[in-house]
């Protein structure tokens, strides 16, 4: 457990389920599928894909899919599942193979896939600024975080953490949390 302040820092695993951005979802997404192959299949893979540059040391790897392993449950929204076909790099059959082993180990985390649709942002005049600030899918990962009162698992280190937490969201960046799964 990690003390802030003189306050335990709840673990991930403590929660049921956790707010998951684009950026590491793919990342864990390719890594759980990479790891399926045999090395040189998976080392092709992983050096073709958008995977965050901090994976790339199989330390790392291994860190990152033991944090995962130890979340409950994912959800995230629409927009972010959206946007993880445009950032897989895959083609054809490893495309396809992809998908498949990707929806199978979403469904072990059971995916609560939750539509944050932009008119509910437009109708809360903070969301709706936050939305001209940051875009609809970083507004709606901020949303679904307080609604779901989660934490928020990104990347995203200035934009969207930084609005996150000055909301009262607990985020917490991926690359930050390895060095606890390690």
């Amino acid at each position: 457990m990690v003390q802030l302040s003189g306050v335990r820092r709840r673990t991930l695993r403590e929660f049921p389920k956790v707010v998951v951005d684009a950026g590491p979802l793919l990342s864990i997404l390719v890594l759980k599928y990479a790891f399926r192959l045999d090395p040189d299949a998976a080392n092709a893979v992983i050096d073709r894909s958008a995977i965050a540059s901090y994976l790339r040391a199989n330390s790392a790897q291994r860190s990152m899919i033991h944090l995962f392993d130890n979340v409950r449950g994912i959800t995230t929204t629409s927009h972010v599942i959206g946007e993880l076909q445009g950032l897989q790099l895959l083609k054809n059959g490893s495309q396809t193979a992809f998908w498949d082993a990707s929806m199978n180990w979403l469904k072990t985390k059971e995916l609560d896939e939750s539509l944050v649709s932009l008119m509910e942002l437009h109708s809360h005049p903070v969301r709706r600024t936050w939305v001209c600030e940051i875009g609809p899918p970083d507004c709606g990962l901020i949303e679904l975080a307080i609604r779901q009162n989660v934490p928020l698992l990104t990347d995203d280190r200035r934009t969207l953490a930084a609005r996150a937490r000055q909301n009262g969201v607990d985020c917490r960046i991926v690359e930050e949390e390895l060095s606890q799964y390690g």
